[in-house]
């Protein structure tokens, strides 16, 4: 897709990624579409990742005239079988000249398990900020009991969303769907292709003059990017990486997941257990919920003993903080 320009040495700057979700139907390729001539409009050059079962190639052909570049996965989702593919796309872009990439995800994925990939691949991604808009059909959101679990896992992790379909509801309907996206997920901001595009050129003129500090760390504060509209900060789901003690007291590592703050809705820590030797456990929470029985997982030394932690607005250095008082000194950041 996005090969290196010989002879030519490139700025590593941090570009932003906006991460497309929403259920099959909704609009995404329209809104992105939409976006693409709004970016343009600004003079920005995305590349373009769009992952559908049945329509990928199709669809791609429609983005062409606005984008700079366009890839296609299809027959696959991204976050299972489609994974490994995403995200060796998504680090060949980090080596693009171009100034966003945007990633369209099919309409049935779960966010979650790629942008925890997208935080363990900091270091080579180089996307900053990250943002996820859910794009809802304002129609139908919710009201199928076989989709509303994935439906609202889009929603949960996005920073922003748009209605679609608004033409096609009453005021009364309006109403009652913003209140159960906000049940969902308080700190979303709901934008435009217009609204995003803007923000998008506000960042990116500042990025351009901006390079990463050496050893720059995940969140650094630099990059803590936050766009404002309408006099309210847009939330952003982000990601950290602790490294954790080789063994950890069992106790000890429940007493630090529970005391996560509520904005994490998602940590794993994969850890020794003082007593078991020969094992490791991943532990998880999802949520406020404490996941029982930890699966057993064969000791790899490729795999450090670590967490990974996804929410909304994390500020690490608390994390870390909270670490090192519950299971030890030795936590810190990759």
């Amino acid at each position: 897709m996005i090969a290196p320009t010989k002879n030519i040495t490139q700025l590593r700057t941090r570009k932003p990624l906006i991460l497309l979700t929403g259920f099959l139907g909704a609009g995404k390729t329209t809104f992105l579409r939409a976006l693409l001539k709004s970016t343009a409009d600004f003079q920005l050059h995305a590349d373009v990742i769009l992952n559908d079962y049945e329509n990928a190639h199709l669809d791609s052909e429609t983005l062409r005239d606005h984008a700079a570049t366009v890839e296609a996965i299809a027959a696959s989702c991204a976050c299972c079988e489609g994974l490994d593919f995403l995200i060796d796309l998504s680090v060949s872009a980090s080596t693009s000249r171009n100034d966003l990439l945007f990633i369209e995800l099919n309409g049935t994925a779960d966010p979650l398990p790629l942008l925890e990939s997208f935080t363990l691949l900091e270091p080579k991604l180089l996307r900053q900020p990250r943002w996820q808009v859910c794009v809802i059909d304002a129609r139908t959101f919710g009201q199928s009991r076989d989709h509303r679990s994935i439906c609202e896992l889009q929603l949960e992790t996005a920073s922003h969303f748009f209605l679609s379909h608004t033409d096609e509801i009453s005021p009364v309907e309006r109403n009652i769907l913003y209140s159960k996206i906000r049940a969902i997920n308080p700190g979303a901001s709901e934008t435009t292709p217009g609204l995003l595009a803007s923000a998008l050129s506000k960042l990116s003129h500042r990025l351009a003059w901006t390079s990463p500090p050496k050893n720059s760390k995940i969140n650094d504060s630099l990059f803590e990017l936050k766009a404002k509209r309408h006099g309210h900060l847009v939330h952003q789901f982000t990601g950290c990486q602790i490294l954790l003690p080789e063994k950890v007291r069992r106790d000890d590592l429940w007493a630090w997941l529970a005391a996560l703050p509520k904005n994490v809705i998602r940590a794993k820590a994969l850890v020794s257990i003082q007593n078991e030797p020969d094992i490791r456990r991943l532990f998880e929470r999802v949520g406020t919920e404490l996941m029982a029985d930890p699966l057993e997982v064969p000791i790899s030394p490729r795999v450090p003993s670590s967490a990974i932690l996804i929410g909304s607005d994390l500020h690490p250095q608390e994390i870390i903080s909270s670490a090192k008082r519950i299971l030890g000194a030795e936590c810190h950041m990759p």
